[in-house]
């Protein structure tokens, strides 16, 4: 092959020998370098620089030496396993299908064995040392890991010096042959009868490659040391007390204290409970000129196991809060209902009236009935007046609902123009109804609910018009991590239409290291103040609080002050030069490209917690739009544990799996039916246990052995055994 240095070391290039794939086609080299009888360097060169190639290889695993020669072999015809580019190149030479991997007697693991699965036979051809019959041990199990294992013999070939391979018994055959040389074709047909002598005494698999028995015991020396099995999942912010908005803090630091929980849970819903009150009663426009606006409801979703970090409770302390301002305002309408029914009546009696003086006045007057036009005149414009003037049907003013039905919810968003927030406990209910074909109408419609912006007519024959001129939705809940981890699958292979990146408000926190038991009585003064700033947002007169509205414009909007708009331009130029630009989880980019939206929402939500609470209107302040950029840097940290879970869920099982196994959880050997049968979390499907045994087994942790088929029956399981080091 062109392009590889032709010395390296100061050593001068002695041999070189092509890898090639299934078609022929050459994709690296690994070249022999040598001075003489001195050390010889083996360098592989797979990485391409233009038309030269550089030293190094970055695949994993490895691909094997003679994949076109075994491209080009039935199935039901041997295959040799040797050790080494030269000496599979010896056999190659004289016809023979020989393979072997790159890196000698150590890598033997590392290589990709999986184009031998389902050849019928195979001989390995170990060299005459220790490492040779370690390296053969290794291909062996490799190979006995497959689906479709070929039955391995040994072939001990006669006459080797220590440390001889099969170059050296062509050479025993051929004195004068160089090692590297093309052999002779007249040759060939000699020297395979010759090895055709040497199959005779091949010998079945000794008793210890297969590790039967006590591992422990009789072969502790096959095993290495096993590797560090640790989660990868990536550490997240702690949220700060300072990152609290202050209305708020002590409140929140008083529920999370009393709970033992992380205070993440209770501050994120609280966020989105006071952005869906503010919903589409007023907005924010980022930029200081342009039109782009933003309604300021958000998504928030709590994540952890169940009954651990108590998440259900911590969302429902802020939606307690919800509900009371719910219940008032049901209260109150309650109260308005009997007078608005009073004045209902009244304007239909006179209404009625109206009709009955019409009825006679189109009856006209005299013998001659003469309908003079004064009169329907004077009766229509009464009809006008009464009509235009009617009190509209009592509607109750809702904060909060669990309906998610498209026209039940577009009914309720008509009634309550501002928006509504959509609760669920576990979000997983919701998510696996927005999956099923029937449930696609509903999912695309909260997608565009998330904007807070748009509209929705619908006509049905049998139900009739369905309309709203704004719909704006907010959504919180909880949900499980293993849950979760099904819909970022989807995400991560293609099926992705934005909902987990409109989750802005996901969290993930660590669980509490300690716990201990409080029992002290609420802080009443501070959640009272967390209420009345909810109830003051519900009825805030935005205008009045320094946001502008013009004739053109559908809603109250604010702006940043100088110092606020300072602080967004920055923020936003590094989020779309730098942290986009240089993001390479595309899953992290999606989520990036929502957080233009993410970091004006909550500036403009801190700012009317603040107005709520006493403190001076105008434009949203430098410090609410610092506060919100600090709260992008912790939300980013979730989404980035959020999303590892799509990235490496075979060591996450792992890791599980490990656990287990330390714990003396399993027999020695197992089987994957024996894990299947616990029931264990994150080990209860058959594709996440295989994954974990293969890395665990990758890792030094287990060894795999299959047993032979028996004449009838199924083929049984392949058994597991542990490292005697864990036990």
């Amino acid at each position: 092959m062109n392009g590889i240095p032709q010395s390296y070391n100061g050593k001068p290039l002695i041999h070189a020998w092509n890898y090639c794939a299934t078609d022929g086609a050459a994709f690296g080299v690994v070249a022999r370098y040598q001075n003489g009888d001195s050390k010889k360097d083996i360098i592989p060169f797979f990485n391409r620089s233009g038309t030269t190639w550089a030293a190094g290889i970055e695949l994993n695993p490895r691909p094997l030496f003679g994949l076109d020669k075994l491209a080009a072999q039935p199935k039901d015809k041997a295959v040799f396993i040797v050790e080494g580019e030269k000496s599979a190149a010896a056999l190659q030479s004289i016809g023979i299908t020989a393979v072997s991997s790159l890196g000698g007697s150590p890598a033997a693991k590392q290589a990709d064995w999986t184009p031998l699965n389902g050849y019928k036979l195979a001989y390995l051809l170990p060299d005459a040392d220790k490492p040779g019959e370690h390296y053969m041990q290794d291909v062996y199990r490799s190979l006995m890991a497959l689906d479709s294992p070929p039955q391995c013999k040994v072939v001990v070939l006669s006459g080797l010096p220590i440390k001889g391979d099969v170059v050296d018994w062509v050479q025993s055959l051929i004195i004068d042959w160089d090692g590297y040389s093309p052999i002779a074709e007249n040759l060939h047909e000699a020297l395979r009868e010759e090895l055709r002598a040497e199959l005779k005494s091949a010998e079945p698999i000794p008793e210890g490659w297969g590790f039967v028995g006590s591992v422990s015991a009789g072969y502790g020396d096959l095993w290495e040391k096993p590797g560090e099995i640790e989660t990868k999942t990536p550490l997240v912010q702690v949220l700060q007390p300072e990152l609290i908005p202050e209305p708020f803090r002590h409140w929140l630091a008083d529920v999370s204290h009393r709970m033992q929980t992380p205070p993440d849970f209770a501050a994120i819903s609280s966020l989105v409970i006071v952005g869906s009150i503010i919903g589409a009663g007023c907005s924010i426009r980022p930029k200081r000129l342009d039109d782009w606006e933003i309604i300021p409801n958000v998504w928030g979703a709590a994540i952890g196991r169940p009954s651990v970090v108590l998440k259900s409770p911590s969302m429902k302390e802020p939606m307690s809060l919800l509900e009371r301002l719910q219940a008032e305002y049901g209260e109150q309408y309650e109260q308005d209902k009997a007078g608005a029914e009073f004045d209902m009546l009244a304007n239909k009696a006179m209404i009625d009236d109206v009709k009955g003086q019409l009825s006679k006045a189109a009856k006209g007057k005299g013998k001659d009935g003469v309908v003079k036009g004064e009169d329907l005149q004077k009766l229509k414009a009464d009809y006008m007046e009464l009509s235009e003037n009617a009190e509209p049907e009592a509607t109750r003013r809702l904060f909060k609902t669990n309906e998610t039905s498209v026209q039940s919810m577009t009914v309720l968003q008509n009634q309550n123009p501002r928006g509504l927030l959509t609760f669920r406990d576990e979000l997983t209910a919701l998510l696996v109804k927005w999956d099923r074909e029937d449930g696609a109408d509903e999912r695309a419609y909260f997608l565009e609910g998330w904007n807070g912006n748009g509209s929705y007519t619908d006509f049905k024959i049998g139900r009739g018009l369905t309309e709203a001129p704004n719909i704006c939705i907010s959504l919180l809940g909880g949900i499980q991590p293993d849950k979760l981890r099904r819909y970022l699958y989807q995400a991560q292979n293609g099926s992705n239409d934005g909902l987990m990146q409109r989750l802005q408000l996901a969290v993930w926190p660590d669980e509490p290291e300690h716990w201990r038991l409080i029992d002290t009585i609420p802080n009443k003064v501070e959640k009272r103040r967390a209420f009345d700033i909810m109830k003051a947002l519900a009825e805030l007169d935005f205008i009045g609080c320094g946001a502008v509205q013009s004739e053109y414009d559908d809603r109250p909007y604010f702006r940043f002050d100088d110092a606020g708009q300072a602080v967004f331009n920055e923020w936003l130029t590094t989020l779309q030069t730098v942290k986009i630009q240089q993001e390479t989880n595309p899953l992290m980019v999606e989520h990036f490209g929502k957080f233009r939206s993410l970091m004006p929402s909550l500036a403009l939500i801190f700012h009317c917690i603040d107005i709520a609470d006493g403190k001076a209107p105008g434009n949203v302040s430098v410090q609410a739009a610092m506060l919100a950029v600090e709260w992008c840097k912790y939300l980013e940290s979730h989404a980035r544990r959020i999303y590892a879970m799509a990235e490496s869920p075979e060591h996450e099982a792992a890791v599980r799996l490990a656990d287990k196994i330390q714990a003396k959880s399993l027999p020695n050997p197992f089987t994957t039916r024996d894990i299947e049968r616990k029931g264990w979390h994150g080990l209860k499907e058959k594709e996440e246990v295989e994954a974990a045994c293969g890395v665990l087994k990758d890792e030094g942790w287990l060894m795999m052995q299959r047993k032979p088929k028996p004449p009838t029956g199924r083929t049984p399981l392949p058994e597991y055994y542990i490292n005697p080091v864990l036990l």
